[in-house]
């Protein structure tokens, strides 16, 4: 518990951090904010083409849709706002060899290396994902019960702990490999099937993102919670996260052993 406390204020401290640094520089930041939210708003104005030329997504009207992308552009920008700088924070270290100083550290590595990813940039895809997603729940008539926010919630805390053992994955990879080329942009996209519904994948390929590869947590089943037509498929996914996050984390301490200095 110790540990826990610490690291949450330790992150505490980061976001006081970067949120000083962002307002040294207000006018940079502001643009950056409103050209972070216009460009938001790209992807819910195709997807509005989409359906007004063509049939859409099987079992989604554009309204549903619009939800749908609303609580995706908010995932996209919470992740990014709580861990945007993770990988680039790990490959500083591991290249200059100062990863050597988290082992050091009171802390664990991989503790302070995920509490050392906030970026406030994200704030302008967070922002535009509330708007766009209160405007559909608006446009549906929906008044989520107390049992919908609950398991939304639920939803989203497990969204996190999918997300943190991705990024513990990636940084497992860099501390082992050091030159990752271009493997980071390789798991962004694989990541992007997250992006649409999963039923419009195949049956086995929409399982496998419920379970192995649970990206249906981010969206997909927020979305579903919402329009009342959750299934077992939320609990599937739910124990997906923390299998993923348990196996990443074994990964993590096997390649720890084995790492070696690097630098120069």
């Amino acid at each position: 518990m110790d540990h826990v406390s610490g690291l949450l204020r330790l992150y505490s401290w980061n976001v006081k951090l970067g949120v000083s640094r962002a307002m040294a520089y207000r006018f940079d930041f502001f643009t950056g904010l409103i050209t972070s939210i216009l460009f938001s708003g790209t992807a819910p104005f195709l997807q509005y083409i989409f359906f007004t030329q063509t049939r859409g997504y099987p079992g989604w009207d554009l309204h549903q849709i619009m939800l749908f992308q609303g609580l995706l552009l908010f995932w996209l920008g919470l992740k990014d706002l709580m861990f945007g700088e993770v990988r680039n924070v790990a490959l500083g270290l591991v290249r200059k060899g100062d990863f050597d100083r988290l082992l050091v550290k009171p802390f664990p590595p991989l503790g302070v290396l995920l509490c050392s990813g906030f970026n406030l940039k994200g704030i302008g895809a967070t922002l535009s994902g509330c708007a766009l997603t209160g405007y559909a729940l608006a446009k549906l008539n929906l008044v989520p019960s107390v049992w919908q926010i609950t398991l939304f919630l639920l939803m989203m805390v497990s969204s996190i702990i999918f997300y943190m053992a991705v990024t513990t994955l990636i940084c497992t990879l860099i501390i082992m490999l050091v030159q990752v080329g271009r493997i980071p942009e390789l798991a962004d996209r694989i990541l992007g099937f997250g992006d649409y519904p999963i039923n419009i994948y195949p049956k086995m390929l929409g399982q496998v993102f419920l379970t192995v590869f649970p990206f249906a947590i981010w969206a997909y089943m927020p979305a579903q919670i919402l329009l009342d037509r959750v299934d077992s498929g939320a609990y599937t996914s739910i124990i997906g996260c923390v299998v993923v996050f348990l196996f990443s984390l074994w990964l993590w301490n096997r390649s720890l052993h084995k790492y070696t200095s690097a630098g120069g």
